[in-house]
């Protein structure tokens, strides 16, 4: 199903198509990462998706991006000092949906929560809104992974994708600022 290419990143097959539901990336993938169990198959790799923009992010040249989604495991633990605005290289993810329930469809258990993120990059004064979306899935276990004192917990499995629709907003960063700071 997988093989590894030159740079020594993961790939699926030719014709092989990844795209999990949300119940099966936090139930079946990230359940057993943070408690350490043994996949079949590596097809998601380590990577601090904070560190830099999201058409740098390993697994293709850009166009990739237009395909599929790509993932991610993020093992980096820290602490945010704002959990809605995290930097990332020229820019910053700001946190549109917080929270979403992710239930097991048989009996409704919350077994995780997704935050949907979109990339704002930041020239100057100015930010702009782009069309790049993070997913950011959490076990419902923890309620505050960043203070946690278990690097086990503070796992988070990422998924990024561009997104087809949508506006460009162009705000002012100070503006911004104020506007999270009276919410």
């Amino acid at each position: 199903m997988t093989y590894e290419d030159e740079d020594g990143t993961i790939k699926l097959l030719p014709g092989y198509k990844f795209d999990p539901t949300d119940e099966v990336l936090v139930e079946f993938y990230l359940k057993r990462r943070v408690f350490a169990q043994r996949l079949p198959v590596q097809i998601i790799p380590d990577f601090d998706v904070f560190r830099t923009e999201p058409w740098y992010l390993p697994g293709g040249d850009g166009k990739i991006f237009n395909e599929r989604k790509c993932f991610f495991y993020n093992t980096m633990g820290r602490d945010l000092e704002n959990i809605d605005k995290r930097v990332a290289g020229s820019g910053q993810w700001r946190v549109i949906e917080k929270g979403k329930d992710v239930p097991i469809p048989e009996n409704n258990e919350v077994i995780g929560k997704r935050n949907t993120l979109n990339f704002w990059k930041v020239q100057g004064a100015c930010a702009r809104r782009t069309k790049w979306v993070m997913h950011e899935f959490r076990l419902a276990l923890v309620e505050n992974p960043a203070k946690c004192s278990k690097c086990r917990w503070q796992i988070g499995l990422y998924t990024a994708f561009l997104q087809n629709k949508g506006a460009k907003k162009v705000m002012n960063v100070k503006q911004s600022n104020e506007k999270s700071s009276n919410t």
